[in-house]
């Protein structure tokens, strides 16, 4: 479930820290600009992907939050034209979402059985 939003704030992290390298005046004052469709267009289609391995506990949660947390994503993607973020901020949540993503990913491959995962 937070796969998606970890993607945002590395995708976040990289443009900032990108932004910051390659412009001519180093400020860290200034604003980002980030396209809202492409980034909640790409977390609704990691949310759709990945919902099939989220253990859900109870059966109001895998019928309602399977199917409405990627169309929330959607209509942000939609509903959004651009996001507007300071530099600092990104570049303080950035690495912090990244590690947690890489924490998820290695943690998610170390869990899963040979049998278990040619299946799913």
């Amino acid at each position: 479930m937070s796969l998606p939003l970890l993607f945002v704030g590395s995708a976040a992290g990289v443009a900032a820290l990108l932004d910051v390298l390659l412009s001519h005046d180093r400020t860290l004052d200034q604003e980002l600009s980030l396209s809202a469709p492409l980034l909640f267009g790409f977390a609704a289609a990691l949310s759709m992907l990945s919902a099939n391995h989220v253990r859900w506990t109870f059966r109001w949660q895998r019928r309602g939050l399977r199917f409405s947390y990627p169309l929330l994503m959607l209509v942000c993607a939609l509903a959004l034209p651009g996001l507007e973020l300071p530099v600092v901020a990104a570049l303080t949540v950035g690495p912090v979402a990244f590690a947690l993503l890489a924490a998820l990913l290695v943690r998610a491959y170390q869990d899963c059985d040979l049998p278990e995962c040619t299946r799913a």
